[in-house]
């Protein structure tokens, strides 16, 4: 015997409101994942991803490699990380190569000219004079650098500044590690005469301004002296 309750139920149509909002739904879900692809289009996010290929095994391998590079660069310390550290031995080069450009100078202030190459910094440390006007020793003595190369001296031809300077840790000349004195310490002596207590320099000397006969006497005879 057929239930025609049961049947009603199965068979009931479907309204069709219902079936209008479902369409409207389905619509509005399909308008909105097509808006999200054309948006992941217009961001370049479809681009297939990079295939794994030699290239791609080949730059891995380069950056592997420079970054061992760096790093043993780094341990050995020929790379350099932040401030560099001075050393006691670049201290104590330093103070020794500018001594001796101010004492070169000084020696020029007395005689009038710079040590000869065949004198070399050793005049520095005479004990007796041997030219007019010398008034040293200007040096105790002529030591080695820190790293026990002595010091390259020549008299430059032309006058000017001599060549002075130490050849650094690697003792080779010509080298980024040489070390030069500051040039002005040269001309030092002539710009602060205190050190002298204002003893006139080469090129002055003989030449006297005194306010009156007698003092000018008086300087004379104290000129004599030296």
């Amino acid at each position: 015997m057929v239930n025609l309750n049961e049947m009603r139920r199965r068979f009931k149509p479907k309204d069709p409101k219902k079936g209008e909002e479902r369409a409207k739904v389905q619509a509005a879900v399909k308008r909105i994942a097509r808006e999200y692809e054309m948006k992941r289009a217009s961001l370049g996010l479809d681009k297939p991803p990079l295939k794994r290929g030699p290239l791609y095994y080949a730059i891995v391998i380069c950056v592997m490699i420079f970054i061992a590079g760096l790093f043993i660069g780094v341990m050995s310390g020929a790379v350099p990380i932040g401030k560099k550290r001075i050393s006691k031995a670049d201290i104590q080069v330093r103070k020794s190569i500018d001594a001796l450009a101010q004492a070169c100078g000084r020696y020029k202030f007395h005689v009038g000219r710079y040590p000869t190459t065949a004198e070399g910094l050793e005049e520095l440390a005479e004990l007796r004079p041997k030219l007019p006007g010398w008034f040293g020793p200007y040096i105790k003595k002529v030591v080695p650098d820190p790293w026990g190369h002595a010091y390259v001296y020549e008299e430059r031809e032309g006058g000017g500044h001599p060549v002075l300077y130490s050849k650094g840790p690697d003792g080779r000349a010509g080298t980024t590690d040489d070390v030069l004195p500051d040039q002005a310490l040269f001309d030092l002596p002539f710009r602060d005469t205190t050190w002298t207590n204002h003893w006139v320099p080469y090129q002055l000397r003989g030449i006297l301004v005194a306010p009156d006969e007698k003092t000018k006497r008086e300087w004379e005879e104290a000129v004599k002296k030296y």
